[in-house]
């Protein structure tokens, strides 16, 4: 499980925005433990555990059983810090390896956290917020406050003090109010240190991994079993935005290319990862592989949903055994839009007409990084400077994806009656990367329809002289 889009994109809903925006007005505690029930997942509700003391973190993610779900999927996740390693062992498959690799940024994915991000982007989101009064939440005394927007009204509750949301419900147009997030339990004590204890036997990962992107490299280590056939490639090819009613079920199509005769592994995975198949080549040569995944539940609607998808292959051995880690696609980024609920969900319904209606559209971005080419002692700054040409004036949106540089940001600017707006992140180099590219995306709000998004990507060359 190398591979997962808690590491690639943060909820696009309405309050997954809030949820990865509103956070402590103080500094983060480092020390505490609790559990959401539910959590907003791509694949429906879940339930998160977290624990964190310091330098050492664990996360369990658990989905159970139910409604279009028939498996239970359980992850649990370490994180060290101090040593920049992350742990990944699903418990749910034991079949899966349990792998270490390099972890870079200083805490886990905002998505995993209630609080691991900045206390000026809570500002600037409650700002829009109209306060209701005070209720105290599982022990937990919160504002409450109410967002209101085209697609859904949404009330949340937000620790005071503290400044991160302890409960949120969503309230589609005419549709039933949906609990997309609930503390249920809080404790800044110290956790068990039996709670924060990496998982045994894990296999060391070649790649880097940070709170908002995977990079892993395929390589056999230790014992491992000897493929008939070596996957030299892998792609995942392009997937249109969906709008229309919710679970939806969008099919991914993906090329593999090996060297030579025998049988590959694959899966296809985004927000969790689906059971594998082989595909057997009777020479060198490439292959087309499809599969489909159902994404959002029939309480979806009002939500949007961003998605990265992934492919993954590896040669199997004589004995049909395969090792990790596996050969890794490009991400394919796209949205679901979830408008209604129905059964069953049509794939690749048309876009909405609240898609149409937008009347300023990006046309253009450009990202400078500086610096981009760099040769010396590390640590050093870098600076991201993003561009946004419109063709008129409104609000965008922006992400810079700069996991590897410690610089990824997320927010909105408006654009002027020019056309053109900058935006700008700061990073640093703290060894050298493993992911020698950064991504700058831009588009007309509401973000849920990237149809009017571009993005720009740099190529790096960063090396540090004094670090691996």
């Amino acid at each position: 499980m190398l591979h997962s889009s808690r590491h690639w994109f943060a909820l696009a809903t309405v309050a997954g925005i809030l949820s990865a925006t509103a956070r402590p007005q103080n500094s983060a505690p480092q020390t505490y433990s609790y559990t959401e029930d539910p959590a907003t997942s791509l694949m429906g509700p879940s339930i998160l555990k977290v624990a964190r003391d310091g330098a050492k973190e664990a996360v369990d993610q658990i989905l159970p059983v139910g409604p279009g779900r028939a498996k239970g999927f359980h992850n649990h996740i370490f994180y060290d810090f101090a040593a920049h390693k992350i742990y990944t062992k699903l418990v749910s498959d034991p079949s899966v390896p349990c792998t270490v690799m390099d972890y870079a940024s200083p805490a886990a994915p905002e998505e995993f956290d209630l609080f691991a991000s900045s206390a000026e982007s809570m500002k600037e989101q409650l700002a829009h917020a109209r306060q209701l009064g005070t209720e105290t939440v599982n022990g937990i005394p919160a504002k409450v406050v109410e967002l209101t927007s085209d697609d859904a009204k949404e009330m949340a509750w937000i620790a005071d003090p503290g400044g991160y949301p302890v409960k949120v419900i969503l309230t589609p147009p005419n549709g039933t109010p949906a609990t997309l997030l609930e503390v249920k339990q809080l404790s800044f004590a110290k956790p068990l240190a039996s709670a924060l204890i990496p998982p045994p036997g894990c296999k060391p990962v070649k790649g880097e991994a940070t709170a908002t992107g995977v990079h892993a490299e395929f390589g056999s280590g230790d014992g491992a079993s000897k493929p008939t056939t070596n996957v030299t490639a892998v792609a995942l090819q392009s997937v249109p935005n969906y709008t229309g009613p919710c679970p939806a079920r969008i099919p991914l199509t993906g090329t593999i290319a090996v060297d030579g005769p025998g049988k590959v592994y694959y899966r296809f995975g985004a927000g969790t990862i689906d059971p594998g198949e082989t595909v057997a080549f009777s020479d060198a040569g490439t292959k087309t592989v499809t599969h489909t995944m159902t994404f959002g539940t029939r309480s979806s609607a009002g939500h949007h949903i961003g998605i990265a998808a992934l492919l993954e292959a590896v040669g199997e051995d004589a004995n049909g055994k395969h090792d990790d880690p596996m050969h890794g696609s490009n991400n394919a980024s796209f949205t679901v839009n979830c408008t209604d609920s129905a059964t069953p969900a049509a794939p690749l319904a048309a876009a909405s007409a609240a898609a149409q209606t937008v009347t300023a559209r990006v046309t253009a971005v450009d990202l400078k990084v500086t610096p981009a080419d760099f040769h010396g002692e590390c640590p050093a700054a870098v600076q991201l400077v993003g561009t946004i040409t419109s063709t008129a004036p409104g609000t965008a949106y922006y992400q810079f994806q700069a996991g590897a540089l410690g610089a990824s940001r997320e927010g909105t600017v408006e654009i002027p009656s020019s056309g053109t707006a900058t935006v700008t992140a700061q990073g640093q180099i703290r060894r050298t990367p493993l992911v020698q590219s950064v991504r700058f995306l831009a588009g007309i709000e509401p973000r849920g329809h990237q149809e009017n998004a571009k993005w720009a990507d740099v190529k790096l060359n960063l090396q540090c002289t004094n670090t691996p």
